[in-house]
């Protein structure tokens, strides 16, 4: 996801928010729990497209 423009990174992100709020409903995940519960999974989706900190070699 990284590798894609600024545009298509916001699609995807929110496509896949979509997906996740699909299946928390479908999972019985209180209303009031869904945007914990997204934004959760949305901030891990940062992490993991974003990649670990690298080391200031200055």
């Amino acid at each position: 996801m990284a590798a894609l423009s600024g545009w298509k990174q916001l699609v995807v992100a929110l496509a896949i928010a979509g997906v996740l709020m699909v299946i928390i409903r479908l999972a019985g995940v209180p209303g009031a729990w869904a945007p914990l519960v997204i934004g959760g999974a949305l901030g891990l989706m940062t992490a993991v497209v974003a990649g670990a900190p690298g080391r200031d070699e200055s």
